[in-house]
């Protein structure tokens, strides 16, 4: 319970600073309520209902954890990945409604995960909270699996990259169907990210039968790890012929990071503070008449060193297969 207790106190604590940083970013000093309903009109609402689709998708959702040595790894995946959903999609914003296919035959993760992005002129935005509880956990050495309901995961963090010369870049207008895509646009961006991850359980993570293969310091019954760092990428957006298009972005991130391990027996602070981090997506579609389709893949990774001779990395994976149709006709502008 204390420790439970605990997790919700950050989680709030993380969800307050992540909103704050990203009003920062912005620069938005709101002091009225006329003022902040014109900011969320002018923001994300589109009034115009050729700018207005509708759609439905299937995807995959997860987030994982790895812990590893040289001898020995780890792989906590959730379980219950598949989804089906209905959604809306303007031209400020895209809202998916998701439902979790569940298997009645195995035990399934219960999960909160909430991801969103902005693309205002130059600024890419992308931000997410998830919370995770139960984890198929895999091992190198015999390659089983055992289910393990009692570790839980959660994570946050907003990844900020700002673009030199792509003005017109925004995936999003792709992904709602609402233009084909005229040019090619490459671009380089740079900025930075925070972010959060905790994993723990009601005992250690490691399954007994695993001890014998990592030391006392990697029996972890719970993690935290705060970070703040650097990053990098390149993005593009490519016509091809018939009204298809594609859709790419690959960044890269160093950091700094704080981290706490508890074990059963001992607590301890790893010693080195450096954090890297992996992120890239594809976006492949296509767009006739009223109707548009398209499938993406977003995947990222960050990793640390925990002493010891353990490492730690935790994973965020998605993908979706849309079908939408436009409200109203084509508009020859956007």
């Amino acid at each position: 319970m204390a420790i439970c207790s605990i997790t919700i106190r950050r989680s709030v604590l993380l969800l307050f600073l992540l909103i704050n940083s990203l009003c920062f970013a912005q620069d938005l000093y709101v002091r009225d309520s006329v003022k902040s309903t014109n900011l969320i009109d002018s923001l994300l609402i589109d009034h115009d209902l050729r700018n207005w689709s509708v759609r439905l998708f299937g995807n995959i959702r997860a987030q994982g954890f790895k812990l590893s040595n040289d001898e020995a790894t780890l792989t906590y995946i959730p379980n219950n990945l598949f989804g089906v959903g209905v959604g809306i999609a303007t031209s400020k914003l895209i809202l998916d409604i998701t439902f979790t296919i569940r298997d009645k035959s195995t035990e399934n993760t219960d999960r909160f995960d909430f991801r969103g992005g902005f693309v205002f002129n130059q600024n890419i935005i992308d931000f997410y909270f998830q919370i995770y509880d139960g984890f198929n956990v895999k091992n190198s050495i015999n390659s089983t699996t055992v289910f393990r309901e009692d570790i839980k995961s959660i994570a946050g963090g907003i990844d900020y990259l700002y673009l030199f010369n792509a003005g017109e870049y925004s995936q999003r207008v792709l992904r709602s169907g609402l233009k084909n895509q005229k040019r090619n646009i490459f671009s380089f961006g740079l900025g930075g990210f925070v972010l959060y991850n905790q994993i723990s359980g009601d005992s250690s993570i490691i399954p007994i039968e695993f001890d014998p293969y990592f030391n006392e310091q990697a029996r972890i019954q719970n993690i935290t790890n705060y970070g703040i760092g650097v990053l990098g990428g390149l993005v593009g957006l490519f016509k091809l012929p018939s009204n298809f298009y594609i859709g790419i972005s690959a960044k890269a991130g160093i950091g700094l990071t704080v981290k706490n391990a508890e074990t059963e027996t001992l607590s301890y602070n790893p010693g080195n503070p450096m954090l890297y981090k992996l992120k890239g997506s594809i976006l492949f579609g296509y767009k006739w008449s009223r109707f548009y389709t398209n499938i993406s893949l977003r995947a990222s990774t960050n990793m640390s060193n925990i002493d010891f001779g353990n490492n730690g990395s935790f994973t965020q994976i998605s993908g979706k297969l849309a079908l939408g149709y436009r409200i109203k006709g084509n508009k020859k502008s956007l």
